[in-house]
Order: C-alpha cells, then sequence, then structure tokens
C-alpha cells in the first residue's frame, strides 16, 4: 500500500469514522478504521462499523500501490491533527507496519492485517428519497425514544415523509414527541430509525446535509456525497398510532409560557438533587404562572416561571418525571402553549412540536421530620438554594 492524499480531507473523514468504531471493544479489530488505497481509480477507502452501524468515506488521491491496512481509529484521528503540511503520504513497505509522512514528521505505527477487518456489507440504495436536517431531527427526538430493549419499536424514531412534509415520532410509554418540518421532496416513505444509530448519523453530520434514504432488506442506507453511512433495522412493521394517543387527551388547564423560563425555574430547584435520585418534580398552573416544586428527604425547593394562565390547575397540581421534563426544556425553544387535562397528562406545544407525558403519583411522603427531644423539626426551602429551618412545637411522635 502507497498513496498521498489531502491531509485536512483525511483526517475529517478518520474523525468522523472514529465516533463509529468502540473504543474498548473485546474485539480488537472493530476499534480500528479499514484503510484501502486502490491504485485503478486513485481512490482511499475508510471503513469503520460497531456491527449496529457502518460508514465508509471514499477520497479521491494520488495512489501509487493497492493495498488495505487496519489503523486504530484514535491514533489514526490524532497522527493526521498533528502532522503538518497540505499532503500526508502512507506506506507499508513491509508487513503490518505502516509509515505516516507530513512535513518533517514520520510515523512508523504497527498495525493489523486487514483481513482481521469484520468487514460490513455497505450497499447502495436504487430508490431513494431525499432527507435533510438530520441534526435538528435526532436532537429533538432521540430523548424521547425507549430503552427498553424488550421493545425494540420504542426504541427507534419513526419518520414519516409525506405531503413535502417531514413527520417524526418517538416515544417510550410514557412521553412522546412529535415533530414536523418542511421538506423539499414530494415523496412519501416511512422509515423506523434505531435512536442509538440516529444519534451517531447526526454526530457525523452538519444541519445543512442533504442524505439520500434508500432500505435494501435489513439495512437503512444514507449517502452523502462519497459517504454513505448504514444502519441496521432493530423491526418491521408498524409504529404505535399516536395520533390516537393524542385525541385522547382533553385539556381542563392552559397556560404560555416562554420555554427559558421554565428551563431557569427546573435548573433552580434542581440543585442538590442528582439524576440517580429522581424526585419527581410537581407543577401547577396558578394566576402568578407555572409553579413547580420539588420534595427531597430533608428539604423543599420551589420556583415559579411567569406565565399566562387561562385555567388554573388545582393548587395540588401533578406530579411529573424531573429529568424528561429537564430534557425536553433543553431541546425545544420559544413560546409553548402547556395543556394539562383532567388526569395530569402534560401537552407542550410549539408551531412545529408537540410533547405528551404522563403524569406520575405523587411521592409517599413530602418533607421528613426530624425527631429532637420536645419538640419536630422540619427542614424546608423556599427557593433555590435557600435552608429555612421552622421549629414547631410540640411532642415527638413515635415512628
Amino acid at each position: 500500500m502507497k498513496f498521498e492524499i489531502d491531509r485536512l480531507a483525511m483526517l475529517a473523514a478518520a474523525k468522523s469514522a472514529a465516533k463509529i468504531a468502540p473504543s474498548d471493544s473485546p474485539i480488537e479489530a472493530l476499534n480500528g478504521i479499514l484503510v484501502e488505497s486502490n491504485d485503478d481509480t486513485s481512490e482511499v477507502f475508510l471503513t469503520a462499523t460497531n456491527h449496529e452501524v457502518s460508514i465508509q468515506y471514499k477520497i479521491r488521491a494520488s495512489v501509487i500501490e493497492t493495498g488495505a491496512m487496519l489503523i486504530d481509529a484514535r491514533l489514526l484521528a490524532d497522527m493526521l491533527s498533528l502532522l503538518a503540511g497540505e499532503f500526508v503520504s502512507f506506506s507499508a513497505d513491509k508487513p503490518q507496519l505502516m509509515t505516516v509522512m507530513g512535513g518533517k514528521c514520520r510515523y512508523d505505527i504497527n498495525c493489523l492485517p486487514a483481513g482481521h477487518y469484520p468487514r460490513p456489507t455497505i450497499p447502495f440504495p436504487e430508490e431513494t428519497v431525499s432527507i435533510t436536517g438530520i441534526c435538528s431531527l435526532a436532537k429533538r427526538t432521540v430523548f424521547a425514544v425507549s430503552k427498553d430493549d424488550h421493545k425494540p419499536a420504542l426504541q427507534c424514531v419513526n419518520v414519516k415523509l409525506k405531503r413535502n412534509a417531514v413527520h417524526a415520532e418517538a416515544c417510550d410509554g410514557m412521553r412522546m414527541m412529535l415533530t414536523k418540518d418542511v421538506a423539499g421532496s414530494p415523496e412519501e416513505r416511512e422509515l423506523l430509525l434505531p435512536g442509538k444509530s440516529l444519534k451517531l448519523l447526526a454526530d457525523v453530520s452538519e444541519d445543512s446535509d442533504v442524505y439520500e434514504v434508500g432500505e435494501i432488506g435489513s439495512d437503512i442506507v444514507f449517502v452523502r456525497g462519497d459517504m454513505m453511512f448504514v444502519m441496521r433495522k432493530l423491526v418491521a412493521g408498524e409504529y404505535i398510532n399516536t395520533a390516537s394517543a393524542l385525541k385522547g387527551v382533553k385539556p381542563a388547564y392552559s397556560a404560555v409560557v416562554d420555554t427559558h423560563l421554565v428551563r431557569e425555574a427546573l435548573d433552580l430547584i434542581s440543585v442538590g438533587f442528582s439524576e440517580d435520585n429522581a424526585v419527581p418534580v410537581n407543577l401547577a398552573l396558578s394566576d402568578d404562572g407555572v409553579v413547580l416544586k420539588r420534595y427531597g428527604d430533608y428539604s423543599q425547593a420551589d420556583s415559579l416561571a411567569s406565565a399566562i394562565v387561562s385555567a388554573n390547575t388545582p393548587d395540588s397540581g401533578f406530579y411529573y418525571n424531573v429529568i424528561n421534563l429537564m430534557k425536553l426544556f433543553g431541546v425545544i425553544g420559544g413560546r409553548v402553549k402547556l395543556e394539562i387535562d383532567a388526569k395530569g397528562t402534560l401537552l407542550v406545544k410549539t408551531k412545529s412540536e408537540v410533547y405528551l407525558q404522563l403524569p406520575q403519583r405523587a411521592p409517599a411522603s413530602r418533607v421528613k421530620v426530624k425527631k429532637v427531644a420536645g419538640e419536630k423539626v422540619t427542614d424546608g426551602a423556599s427557593g433555590a438554594g435557600s435552608d429555612k429551618k421552622k421549629k414547631v412545637r410540640g411532642k415527638a411522635e413515635a415512628a
């Protein structure tokens, strides 16, 4: 193998391929990038896979000798970023030894034979549709997919292309996210994209990238210029009926609020709480706005997001998974409409998104009572960061 190639072009491809190649696989070959040169076509190919997704880049180069070598993914990207010069040269004059040169620097690295690599099949689809905005689509949906391996359909984002629009749906059984974006293609197609794979595709993409997408057997193939990305299907068939779930919600309470105010309020009441101890958040709509409260073992935190409230909830409000709410308000922006039905089902609506979250049961106890001789002490915190103690005189009660 021997070729000379544009350093920045290969660096960009190596960085993206390294995001796909696992760094800690027990199969050593999977931790690498397969580099192949072809003197007939004057092309160099970089391929990486983790068995769930595969990626391949094709780069024009000055190829002197055809060959293939398996190079550690992180090492390849690091070398190319440190080398100087517009072009770098690769040569393998000895088995399993690669020499990489750029500027006045030279690297001699040990590699694995290309035959050890579990070479993925990367087919080219004949029938495709165009999709753009992959990064935005993934950001607004992947957070809501299920992590349950027993529910493969819910681990996917359901993407529908119809009537010059891209519709996407994600659901984990307790929450649901629906998005809609304008599309330039009038073609109709429905794709079940595994959430993890879609996230990886977004990691190696720009939102302006235009992909040609097609299905071949158990694979979904994305083509962009000289890059191909393949994700393995988790399941075939129909997705759940999200429209039916939305029709079943009859709002009784509503408000309009800025997302950044809700995001700030959630951040304030989350001080001192960890994701591992995800105490539900209490949400109520009052004349003043959206009231958010969290109750810990020995403290209470509450905050207010100013809003235009059309119909107040009961003072007791409803309880929701705080981590899910924080993820939601981390990806949407602008003004939103909150709608809640009599059972506590929450809808969050923007111009292009509808989010549904089911309520949780109220915590068994709100604030624990400390027993002190002759009195009981309740620790309470009003607002973020405060630590007020109220002493209630009386007789200590038995546990």
